[in-house]
């Protein structure tokens, strides 16, 4: 018995229609795998990479209820998502262009550009290479939202500060030099006080003499004893000098301290007590002088 025979518009219809059908089932799983590879991606914080695959299930041809999530989760993930400018310097602070970055050991830069690079939060490491083996590393922490963070470095060491210059050493200054009317006046003082002593001395050997010639049994012709004048005459003899030494030290004292040029407060003072015992004399001298 004959079959009947299909018409053969239709079966070129239907061979046709099979790979569209083949084709849109692929297209909506892969819609659906994107969808949820996308979630699981932004749960584990690689924003960038999540955004790629709601970039995927939110363009035409996915279904449309695949097309509305994987939209808003796609808006959401770019809002979130933070960036970076990186940008080089060399020591003297001039921009460098052509410096290689990597990061997290996987190339980024080839060159810098200024432009803003999207990066997964968290910490980070950046290596900056340039022309004559010069490199820095930075450890940068990305913080989730923040838009275009600055990852700068410099590269080359800085130049060698000039050592700065040493202050001339302080020229030693000579303590001023005594005033001469205060060098006149203390001279004066200083004579003034020998000549007040040589008068004491004076004093005494006075005195001796005196007592001396007191006990020689003198008669009314001035005839004493010889043997006891000899005392009496050395005593007077001291007398004699310490009276005219110390006159002429006291005048030339009192000549200075009265004609020293004005401006100097020195004084002084001299304290002289005669000492006299039986045959000799002497005197007891303090003082002191500013």
């Amino acid at each position: 018995m004959n079959r009947p025979l299909l018409p053969l518009g239709l079966i070129t219809a239907v061979l046709l229609t099979l790979p569209a059908a083949t084709a849109r089932a692929d297209d909506k799983a892969a819609c659906l795998d994107a969808a949820s590879k996308g979630q699981s991606l932004r749960d584990h914080g690689k924003l960038v990479e999540a955004r790629e695959q709601f970039r995927r299930c939110a363009a035409q041809g996915c279904p449309q209820m695949v097309v509305q999530d994987c939209g808003g989760w796609l808006t959401d993930v770019e809002k979130s998502l933070p960036t970076v400018v990186v940008t080089a310097k060399d020591a003297s602070g001039n921009d460098l262009v052509d410096v290689k970055v990597t990061l997290d050991g996987q190339p980024l830069l080839a060159k810098l550009t200024g432009e803003a690079l999207p990066v997964n939060p968290g910490p980070h490491a950046f290596h900056f290479e340039a022309a004559g083996g010069l490199t820095v590393d930075r450890q940068v922490l990305v913080k989730q939202g923040d838009k275009n963070q600055e990852v700068a470095a410099v590269l080359g060491a800085p130049a060698a500060a000039a050592p700065a210059s040493q202050p001339p050493p302080a020229a030693l200054t000579p303590p001023p030099p005594a005033s001469s009317s205060s060098a006149w006046r203390t001279t004066g003082w200083v004579l003034g006080g020998l000549g007040v002593v040589g008068l004491g001395v004076g004093t005494a050997f006075g005195i001796v003499s005196m007592n001396d010639k007191s006990g020689a049994h003198c008669d009314a012709n001035n005839f004493c004893d010889p043997g006891a004048l000899s005392s009496g005459r050395s005593a007077a003899t001291g007398a004699d000098v310490g009276f005219m030494a110390g006159g002429a030290l006291l005048a030339a004292g009192l000549v200075l301290v009265l004609l020293a040029p004005p401006g100097s407060d020195a004084t002084g003072s001299l304290h002289v007590t005669p000492l006299v015992g039986s045959g000799s004399a002497g005197a007891s001298i303090g003082g002191s002088f500013q």
